[in-house]
């Protein structure tokens, strides 16, 4: 009876995989990526259909301004917090590559929008509430680019502030030639003139300095996410 094999059959043993194991901390990654990605590009879109209507309708809008705003904003927050998240928690590496893609789009927007408003300004055939929908339309748009910025480390601004330097002095030229050389019905207006060309210079100047502005809060973000990343972050 001890000698004699036994005819039961044995536990079936796991076989092994041959192709590579799907790693839940990547599809994460990878998921992140491409809400950040959809949010920031919605965000974007409809903020630069926000500003042609504000620039284009000179009546006033049909949207709520403000609705709209909150309704831009939260989506962009979606997309900046997922960004993070994918980046400084998971470490995707190919994100702040097409990040950085997205703030020279950003950019670009922003000098066209910054030509559109400086032809209202030069030709003054706007009112008082007209300037301050100017003025919040580019302050928008600069804080996107801003916000941008924090989202990847170590990213230098000074390339960035180049073309609205060369804006802000085709805008002084502009001054001169209004009213100087050509003469205004409307004094007045050249106060509008030099907030915003004072406004944009110097944003673009502390873009050039780089004396650190920023560094506080992002150094906070780093922290929290050094301290955090292990908790948030999950097994392969």
């Amino acid at each position: 009876m001890n000698g004699q094999k036994s005819t039961s059959p044995s536990p079936t043993q796991p076989r092994k995989k041959n192709g590579p194991s799907i790693s839940q901390r990547g599809m994460l990654s990878l998921a992140m990526s491409v809400i950040s990605l959809s949010a920031l590009g919605i965000s974007m879109l409809g903020g630069a259909k926000l500003a042609y209507d504000v620039l284009a309708n000179p009546d006033g809008i049909k949207t709520n301004l403000f609705a709209a705003a909150l309704a831009l904003g939260i989506t962009y927050a979606v997309g900046w917090l997922t960004a993070m998240v994918a980046i400084r928690v998971y470490g995707n590496l190919i994100l702040p590559i097409l990040i950085n893609l997205f703030m020279w789009g950003c950019l670009a927007g922003i000098c066209y929008l910054y030509v559109e408003i400086l032809v209202r300004l030069y030709d003054q055939a706007y009112r008082f509430w007209q300037f301050w929908k100017y003025v919040f339309v580019m302050l928008a748009g600069l804080t996107v680019l801003v916000g941008l910025h924090l989202i990847i480390e170590d990213h230098n601004l000074r390339p960035f502030s180049i073309p609205l330097l060369f804006a802000s002095l085709i805008q002084l030229g502009l001054i001169v030639l209004r009213y100087v050389f050509v003469g205004s019905e409307h004094p007045f207006y050249i106060l509008a003139d030099l907030f915003f060309l004072f406004g944009m210079s110097a944003f673009s100047a502390l873009m050039l300095a780089h004396v650190g502005l920023l560094d506080p809060l992002r150094k906070r973000f780093t922290d929290y996410f050094d301290m955090n990343s292990t908790s948030i972050r999950t097994p392969d």
